[in-house]
């Protein structure tokens, strides 16, 4: 096995570790929208760097997911979503840990369908 696979796989679990904390936040009435969001985005975000690794496309490091999808479109490497699907995620990465903002433009059931559709999509290249 190559170290960019073994990079890839390290990169998915860390992503089903997120996925984890994202159910058990998901579940708890008294948290707060973007901490939820927060790992779904990180999920997405390692997803991507998974799928990345796997192909050995060199990424700087970043939590900007537009940044990741482009750069694996640039590669050629296909995606059965549309390129856009995970930009609503962005914010959560830095913005809405940081600062009081009431703008959260989806609920737990989309970001749980986010989260699945970058997961099922990264397992299925990274195992495959």
């Amino acid at each position: 096995m190559t170290q960019t696979i073994d990079r890839a796989r390290r990169l998915l679990v860390l992503a089903e570790r997120d996925i984890i904390s994202f159910r058990a936040l998901s579940g708890h009435p008294e948290v707060d929208i973007s901490a939820t969001g927060f790992f779904a985005q990180q999920v997405v975000e390692k997803c991507l760097k998974a799928v990345a690794e796997y192909h050995g496309i060199v990424f700087r490091r970043t939590h900007d997911v537009d940044e990741l999808v482009d750069l694996l479109l640039q590669h050629h490497v296909a995606m059965p979503f549309p390129s856009d699907q995970f930009s609503v995620l962005n914010p959560f990465a830095v913005i809405l840990r940081y600062e009081e903002t009431p703008y959260v433009s989806m609920s737990l059931a989309e970001m749980s369908k986010l989260v699945d559709l970058a997961h099922q999509w990264a397992r299925g290249v990274v195992t495959a």
